[in-house]
């Protein structure tokens, strides 16, 4: 009798354990299914992470004949693993960080997926809405000259991770600061440096004989191109004028450009016998007239602005082609250049502090006026559209507003206007032109307002 009752116990528990495991089972099976976790920053380089992307663009290669090179990394310096014949249509799959460069899909290529700058681009919209890759399709190394081969598990036909643009730096808003412009002397036939506040007070000649002013960002310094017979070159003095030390002894040395924490000036020259620009910098306490390269030979161009995130902006002029380039570089080491824009007219070129628009000015229609780059959607806009000359663009410090100058009325004057080109207003007018020749000078050395500029600091 008490084994029959214990077999019955041992039967119900089973029965018990039986349905409860049958339960936990259904749970399981019904439950849902935890989120695949959000791929992070931290991903290695070489895992392929793919991100779709809903925003469909295209472009057409516009190299005015030549084929355009693919690279496999968003760098002038990378290896070619395509070329595009001109006028054929890409697909856009996303961008980096600066705009200069998109990502295309490749077919019968070493990658499946490639870079191309986008100054030889026709946009078929704007880029600003397509994500930002910073992850790019890898290469193995490759010995110079020898066909690149791809890494495997590291190749995307996508961009991998997508992150948004950095935030923009507000600043004081207001008008405020500062400028210093170039005047020529009719009497003297000579240049002279002028101060003004942003307001169009206290308009004051702080150097003789001198063009071609900067301020650094602080506003504290002051460089320009100085005339003088005896004392020429490019010469650092404190704002006022006082206390200057030149740090070039070449005429030929132009359009100088401080770095952001004004230890250097960048600026062109054209002191080499074959009269090429190329562009140098100096060291603002060196009192030894030594002029330093970037790389053997010095780099060809003109025009220097060096941006506040340690890049130099230059143009190039292409003759053969009758294009001007704005182009980008590395202000410490002259690497990593880029060409950021392709056009017929180019002069002056001015960053904004957000280091996204570029002003510059351009000849069409007769004259020269104002224009407005902006570097990531690589839209132009015309800022002014006058029979005068409009010319030597130049940014407040926060960005809102855009000096220049004009022969407007028959009389040179500083003008300024927002920085969308509505609100324009005449600053002050000046005590003479902006354009010029010194006299007793050569030619080749005297090329008027074309080769000079405006600052504003505060």
């Amino acid at each position: 009798m008490r084994t029959r009752f214990v077999m019955i116990l041992l039967v119900v528990w089973l029965t018990t354990v039986f349905f409860a495991l049958g339960a936990l089972a259904q749970d399981a099976i019904t439950a849902t299914p935890t989120p695949t976790p959000t791929t992070s920053l931290a991903t290695p380089l070489t895992t392929t992470v793919t991100t779709t992307v809903t925003t469909t663009v295209t472009a057409t290669v516009d190299t005015g004949g030549v084929r355009l090179r693919v690279r496999a990394a968003p760098s002038t310096t990378a290896p070619i693993v395509a070329r595009l014949t001109d006028g054929s249509t890409v697909s856009v799959l996303a961008r980096d960080a600066s705009g200069d460069w998109v990502l295309t899909p490749l077919t019968n290529a070493v990658v499946e997926s490639g870079w191309i700058a986008t100054a030889y681009l026709r946009m078929n919209t704007s880029i600003g809405a397509l994500p930002v890759a910073t992850v790019a399709p890898l290469l193995s190394a490759a010995t110079p000259g020898a066909p690149a081969t791809a890494t495997p598990q590291s190749v995307a036909a996508t961009p991998a991770i997508v992150t948004p643009p950095p935030p923009v730096v507000t600043l004081p808003s207001g008008l405020y600061g500062k400028l210093a412009v170039p005047v020529f002397d009719e009497s003297r036939k000579t240049y002279d440096v002028w101060l003004v506040n942003a307001d169009g007070s206290d308009l004051r000649r702080v150097i003789y004989e001198a063009s071609s002013p900067a301020l650094s960002a602080d506003g504290a310094m002051l460089a320009y191109r100085r005339w003088q017979v005896d004392d020429r070159g490019i010469v650092v003095a404190n704002v006022d004028g006082s206390n200057p030390w030149r740090i070039t002894d070449k005429l030929e040395d132009v359009l100088p450009s401080f770095s952001p924490d004004r230890s250097k000036v960048a600026f062109s020259t054209y002191r080499w016998g074959d009269r090429k620009n190329r562009l140098y910098y100096a060291w603002t306490d060196e009192q030894h007239k030594v002029a330093w390269e970037w790389g053997a030979g010095g780099i060809f161009g003109e025009d220097p602005f060096w941006m506040n995130d340690g890049r130099i902006l230059f143009r190039v002029t292409r003759p053969e082609r009758a294009v001007e380039e704005l182009w980008s570089m590395d202000g410490r080491t002259g690497e990593q250049r880029t060409l950021l824009y392709v056009t017929d007219s180019l002069r002056a070129p001015a960053a904004a502090p957000d280091n996204r628009t570029v002003a510059y000015m351009a000849f069409a229609d007769g004259n020269w006026d104002i224009y407005a780059l902006d570097l990531v959607d690589r839209s132009v806009t015309r800022l002014t559209d006058d029979p005068a000359e409009d010319g030597l663009p130049a940014f407040s410090p926060n960005g809102e507003y855009l000096a220049f100058v004009s022969n407007r009325g028959g009389k040179w004057g500083l003008w300024r206007m927002r920085a969308d080109g509505s609100d324009l207003q005449l600053i002050v007018t000046l005590p003479g032109p902006v354009d010029g020749r010194v006299e007793f000078e050569p030619e080749y050395l005297n090329h008027g307002w074309l080769e000079e500029q405006i600052g504003w600091s505060w």
